[in-house]
């Protein structure tokens, strides 16, 4: 016997292909016929849209934007208007759930009991992305005409014939233009208010081999740049690290925008098979999930810059930006790339990203295989800069070695590329730190923003680099709060405005940034370290040395040993300062330790020969630590000595 499917006012008839609604019938494509279908035979679970391709387009390979599109219009014909509400639920990074209370009948029960027929309202396709603030103002506007025509009868009741019926063609002339105001309010795209935020999620892999996750990741962090430079005044992109903790997520669309304050979002997924990508992007309002815009690219990987521009030109478009000739000249240049020079460098900051001493090398020799074969691969240079730079900045290696080639690699990117952000931060940090040359650090640094505002991390190193250090707390402190907007779930961004919020004397947003940051990530070393030394600076001894012991191996030296050596000085504890100064120098027979970590003991003891002992040492080794001699308070107690002066002269500081 035939089985029909009932949930709520709806039947579902397989043999006849028919779907209705209390008796009516609702119009269906046959794939979105398909899709209900299948939606109603699995409901309360969640579909991978994996399993949906593979069950409505068995036979044929279809893109991720087919299936898109059926369910949007399969949601169109049952009225729905949201992704979050209905029956259709999206499952963000996942797929689809049907929410339907779904009964299986046989077809006479089921006859007997269908309601008289009611015609359903149809939902024509510029209403799905009414904004509900839209919806209510027409409303507002409808009811008020109503009411108009109301009281014009009412009044006109005891008047004559042909002033009611003069009075009832002024009214009918409201509600045409009621009507025509209203429709053309839903046809006009409202202009975006200043701060628009957009939030490029995680690529999706689609390969099913987990060995390509660098290349999604890579693929995302480019996008994000591309979209970076589109038009700062008016958008802003969050940054890399904020979005890779929704990679492979449940959330759904609304909550991420709330956690990150964006207003839309940008999903996309991507196939290889051979030397072709095949790329599915959509562009998603977050306040009410209306897709605005969507997209399939099946194009050979040297065409992947274009795609991109393309991407960029379409999310511009989507959400009203104003370009400017330039911009738009750069994005219709049609770039093309070597493929396998491409995907060494995708592998390069895949590693680069981990942030850890063999994630630095494993980049360079990716990058460096990247240039070799194509030698004017820009990006590749600047990859190989920021790999030199982290690996000294973390101590891996002297700054002497290592700052001098990420120099040359990022002096050689601008050199092709003058328009690379990454670059620009690099030298500037180079410059700051190991030149000591101010007003070039302070010109890199600022070209890096102007030519990507976005750039998150370029922000940071301007404030806490050259900024703080020059003695411009305030600033650096409004600049943090810049790259925080841009990338709130970054660890370091969140830790350097807490300890600057702390020096400032801000102690009670300071801390509880730091508790924020530890709550994240409880083991995360450079919260630790500066907030034992907010401690520090409050007199608050016993919860600065707590906060050192928290550091754990291998990070134990020098972070957690010497702030812990510091504070003992503080203290008062001579011996078990010398201890750990001494523990110190032994530990610099076989790993490099910045000597200013010793220097700061015997500062925090007053003594103060071998604390500029400690800190020609640091001089000569071009120490980071040095260059915040300006505005650093462990430094207080030797400012009235004329070594002190000296050492900042000679270190170039501005005074």
């Amino acid at each position: 016997m035939n089985h029909l499917y009932h949930f709520g006012p709806y039947t579902l008839d397989p043999r006849r292909r028919r779907l209705s609604r209390q008796g009516s019938p609702v119009s269906l494509t046959p794939k979105a016929f398909d899709l209900i279908l299948f939606f109603a035979q699995n409901p309360n679970r969640v579909i991978t849209k994996e399993e949906l391709l593979k069950a409505l387009w068995a036979d044929s390979f279809v893109e991720e934007g087919n299936l898109t599109q059926n369910v949007f219009l399969l949601r169109r014909a049952l009225g729905q208007k949201s992704e979050d509400s209905g029956l259709i639920v999206t499952i963000p990074r996942k797929g689809y759930q049907f929410a339907g209370d779904v009964s299986i009948v046989s077809q006479p029960a089921l006859s007997a009991e269908v309601p008289a027929s009611q015609t359903a309202a149809a939902v024509s396709p510029g209403h799905v992305a009414i904004t509900i603030e839209t919806e209510r103002e027409s409303e507002a506007v409808e009811t008020s005409s109503s009411q108009m025509l109301t009281s014009l009868v009412r009044r006109s009741a005891t008047r004559s014939r042909p002033v009611l019926a003069l009075l009832f063609t002024v009214a009918t002339l409201i509600l045409v233009l009621a009507g025509y105001l209203s429709w053309n309010h839903f046809r006009a795209k409202p202009t975006p208010p200043p701060g628009i935020m957009l939030a490029v999620l995680p690529l999706q892999n689609l390969t099913g081999d987990p060995e390509q996750e660098y290349f999604a990741d890579g693929l995302t962090e480019e996008l994000i740049a591309q979209l970076g430079r589109l038009q700062p005044e008016q958008l802003g992109v969050i940054a890399r690290t904020s979005v890779m903790g929704y990679k492979h997520t449940d959330k759904r669309l609304d909550q991420i925008g709330r956690e990150l304050s964006v207003q839309y979002v940008l999903e996309s997924s991507f196939r290889r098979s051979a030397d072709r990508l095949r790329l599915t992007i959509q562009l998603v309002r977050v306040r009410d999930q209306v897709h605005l815009w969507a997209e399939n690219y099946d194009r050979q990987m040297q065409d992947i810059f274009a795609v991109q521009d393309d991407v960029a030109r379409s999310v511009a478009r989507e959400i009203q930006l104003h370009l400017t000739q330039q911009q738009q000249a750069d994005l219709t240049e049609h770039r093309s790339i070597d493929p396998e020079a491409h995907e060494s460098y995708l592998k390069g900051r895949y590693f680069w990203n981990k942030r850890t001493e063999l994630g630095f090398r494993k980049a360079i020799e990716y990058f460096q295989a990247a240039i070799a074969k194509d030698p004017a691969q820009a990006q590749a240079y600047a990859g190989l800069a920021d790999s030199y730079l982290l690996l000294s900045g973390y101590g891996f290696e002297r700054q002497e070695e290592a700052l001098q080639k990420a120099k040359a690699a990022a002096t050689r990117a601008i050199e092709i590329d003058n328009r690379l952000a990454e670059a620009h931060t690099t030298l500037g940090m180079i410059s700051l730190q190991h030149d000591w040359d101010w007003p070039a650090s302070e010109m890199h640094l600022k070209r890096a923003l102007e030519l990507n505002p976005n750039y998150s991390v370029g922000r940071e190193m301007y404030a806490d680099g050259y900024l703080w250090s020059v003695g411009k707390n305030e600033e650096a402190i409004a600049e943090l709060r810049k790259a925080h907007g841009l990338d709130p779930l970054s660890l370091i961004i969140s830790t350097d405005l807490a300890k600057h919020l702390c020096f400032s004397g801000n102690y009670g947003e300071g801390m509880e940034m730091f508790a924020k940051v530890l709550e994240a990530d409880p083991d995360f070393v450079q919260a630790h370290y500066y907030l034992s030394r907010a401690y520090g600076l409050k007199g608050s001894f016993a919860e600065a040395v707590a906060e050192s012991d928290k550091i754990k191996p291998p990070d134990i030296i020098p972070f957690g040993i010497g702030q812990r050596g510091y504070v003992y000085a503080l203290q008062g504890k001579r011996r078990e300062a010398l201890e750990i100064a001494d523990e110190l120098q032994q530990a610099s027979k076989t790993q490099h330790v910045d000597p200013h970590y010793i220097a700061d003991i015997y500062i925090g003891l007053g003594d103060k020969d071998l604390a500029f002992a400690w800190l020609e040492k640091a001089y000569t080794e071009h120490s980071p630590g040095i260059i915040m001699m300006k505005v650093d308070p462990k430094y207080d107690p030797l400012r009235s000595d004329r070594r002190f002066a000296e050492l900042m002269r000679r270190v170039r500081i501005p005074q």
